[in-house]
């Protein structure tokens, strides 16, 4: 979206609050905020006289991310209903799979649709009514679609004429993190290593002590990865990378030139404070347990993505026997059972397995010997 906060018709906001069912009172608050507002320019030093807006909301208000994700939520149910009556045919995947035909986020949107005419036409209908009535304007020259390797080239150039999108490749970015197909490249994750470098180009020539590089690389540098290694397993070149990145600032306070003598182990380094270390973390430590957090966020909490893995690649496995299917999936899966052995379950709804889960002691029922009698 263009320009997605300051475009915000204050009319459709105020009928999106009221289809919502907030009341009468509430209604006029939020009315009162958007609109009772004045604004100034400082112009060569010398400021303007005030005036008023007439639509948009104020980015930085506490209140305007809500505003927009109930406005955009008009979008999403658009989508939704055309696909429930057959308006938009949506990608499918694998039989029994839920549907998920489209992501927003902020003024990001990834969709998941058929190609055919049909579902193009409905689909554009869509966003110019819904540009119409919440006055948001689409961004046509960052917007792209993505098609397979093997989709004719007259389908192609009928959907360019049919949205005015460019044709987009794979992988591409979205929210910070790269869509792929296939095996993980080294290069996909550059751009990671990049603003590491970037980052530190600044700092390089500043007169830093030792306590403050390490302050650096715990709270800036061991931070900036944090987004990609929630959802990526990245792999370990990329890591290494950014171990050797960290080493060189901490101990030569650059990235390139004369190396000096190491004084202490990377993997001493890492240690704690109170165990004698710097309290520096570890990447692969921080991938490993960011992970395990999304495989128990996907195990234990309800989700649309949850239940799209599972009917698409089978249930998780409860033996290193039973791991197969795509890279991402192994990987999930080799993490939850990791975890599997020091989780206790509670008896209670019936959902667990009396064989296989660890709900008696400490070790399943199944890896009990059992004797038997001829």
């Amino acid at each position: 979206m263009e320009k997605a906060f300051d475009r915000i018709e204050w009319s459709f906001l105020i009928k999106v609050l009221r289809r919502f069912g907030f009341t009468d009172d509430f209604i006029d608050l939020i009315d009162a905020c958007v609109r009772e507002n004045h604004f100034s320019l400082l112009v060569n030093g010398s400021s303007t006289p005030f005036f008023t807006a007439t639509r948009g909301l104020r980015q930085g208000d506490l209140l305007s991310p809500t505003l927009f994700i109930l406005v955009e939520e008009v979008l999403s149910r658009s989508l939704t209903r055309a696909i429930n009556q057959g308006l938009i045919r949506p990608y499918y995947s694998k039989r029994g799979c839920p549907i998920i035909s489209h992501s927003l986020f902020a003024d990001d949107a990834i969709l998941f649709l058929n190609g055919c005419e049909t579902s193009i036409r409905g689909l554009m209908s869509i966003i110019s009514r819904y540009e119409r009535a919440a006055g948001q304007l689409v961004n046509a020259s960052k917007s792209s679609f993505t098609v397979g390797p093997s989709t004719p080239i007259g389908t192609i150039r009928r959907i360019q004429g049919l949205t005015r999108f460019s044709r987009g490749h794979l992988p591409f970015d979205y929210l910070g993190c790269p869509i792929f197909l296939g095996r993980r490249r080294i290069h996909y994750f550059d751009a990671l290593v990049g603003k590491l470098r970037k980052k530190l180009v600044g700092w390089k020539l500043q007169l830093l002590s030792p306590g403050g590089r390490i302050q650096l690389i715990r709270h800036v540098l061991m931070s900036m990865p944090l987004h990609l290694l929630a959802v990526h397993e990245v792999p370990d070149t990329i890591l290494q990378t950014i171990r050797r990145i960290c080493t060189s600032f901490l101990w030569d306070g650059q990235l390139e030139g004369p190396r000096r003598q190491r004084r202490v182990s990377w993997e001493k380094a890492c240690r704690p404070t109170d165990e004698g270390g710097l309290g520096i973390r570890r990447p692969q430590d921080v991938l490993n347990m960011l992970q395990k957090k999304l495989v128990w966020r996907m195990r234990t909490t309800p989700s649309v993505l949850g239940s799209f893995v599972l009917a698409k690649y089978g249930e998780w496995a409860r033996q290193p026997t039973d791991i197969k299917g795509v890279k991402r999936w192994v990987d999930c899966q080799r993490h939850w059972l990791e975890m599997v052995p020091l989780i206790r379950w509670r008896v209670g709804r019936g959902a667990i397995s009396a064989w296989y889960d660890t709900w008696l002691e400490d070790t399943p029922l199944a890896c009990f010997t059992t004797f038997t009698s001829s």
